[in-house]
């Protein structure tokens, strides 16, 4: 077994997992396990891929990687498919598995960038192509720890105040992204065979606390940069567009959507929601940076 930790959760696997930052061999809080998944009720989907709840947990198919059991938030279990490979297994067990796994275990996951600025989280969501990650990596090269990509889990257990889990030190970036940050892309690994997407595994520049939430920034495309308010009714479409349990349907909520849906307006409520709209051109990442960093010292000289 390799283990390793991320989420605050102590994992070990069966399948190594370079982007996760070891640990010392102790009780898994999460165990990964490839097996033969004889009884599930996707076994002979035709669909390219699905979701099935059951009493064991939320069975996961996709076409060309496997079918993947998560089961009450302690345990993914994996049949993967013939021709698969070990990069598609890992890209799918560190995004949709471990994304069930935390929203299990009662953290509301969403889909989004979290980075450290000034000891607290600021989380960029929006929609793919938007640049979260790209303005994630732009400011962890201004020296702002990464917190997490991808998927990111708050604490909502502590009144009024949301906490961000710091996940692991990776980053997933298209070229013209990487090429902008002053990297030359053919230096990093694919995500995924054939896949132009990169993984920028980073070996310094990670917050390993849990750190409390300060803001939230809704990406979006606009002629001009600007941060702008939002209404109570736009910000909840939002949070719940960019939740990560909404891909996976209503088989992941149940009985639980009147839960989820009090933990996005409890986060509404307490949290700076804003909307950050700027133009698709990567050369204006330092002038957003900017005004990301004027907004955030504006709103702690009003606190």
């Amino acid at each position: 077994m390799y283990t390793y930790s991320a989420y605050d959760l102590q994992v070990h696997s069966e399948i190594e997992l370079p982007e996760l930052i070891v640990s010392s061999e102790v009780a898994p809080d999460v165990t990964i396990k490839v097996r033969n998944l004889k009884y599930s009720p996707l076994e002979n989907i035709s669909l390219p891929h699905a979701f099935q709840f059951t009493s064991d947990g939320l069975y996961i198919f996709w076409e060309g990687v496997g079918t993947f059991l998560v089961s009450q938030g302690h345990s993914i279990t994996i049949e993967p498919s013939p021709e698969t490979d070990e990069d598609r297994l890992r890209l799918f067990i560190l995004g949709a598995a471990i994304g069930v796994i935390l929203h299990q275990r009662g953290y509301l996951v969403l889909h989004g960038s979290a980075v450290d600025i000034n000891g607290k989280a600021v989380i960029f969501l929006g929609d793919k192509g938007w640049g979260k990650s790209t303005l994630a990596a732009a400011l962890n090269r201004q020296g702002y720890e990464l917190i997490g990509d991808d998927v990111i889990a708050l604490d909502l257990s502590k009144d009024h105040q949301p906490w961000v889990i710091p996940a692991f030190p990776q980053l997933k970036l298209w070229p013209d992204a990487v090429k902008s940050l002053g990297t030359d892309p053919s230096t990093l690994p694919s995500l995924v065979p054939h896949l132009e997407k990169r993984n920028w595994c980073l070996t310094e520049g990670f917050s390993t606390c849990k750190l409390p939430l300060h803001q939230i920034f809704i990406l979006g495309q606009a002629p001009r940069l600007s941060i702008s308010e939002l209404s109570p009714q736009k910000i909840l479409r939002y949070l719940y567009k960019n939740s990560y349990v909404t891909r996976f349907d209503q088989e992941l909520l149940q009985e639980s959507e009147a839960t989820h849906l009090l933990n996005l307006t409890q986060l509404a409520n307490c949290t700076p929601i804003h909307h950050l709209l700027r133009p698709s051109n990567l050369d204006l990442l330092p002038d957003t940076i900017r005004l990301i960093e004027t907004h955030l010292n504006r709103s702690v000289q009003t606190v």
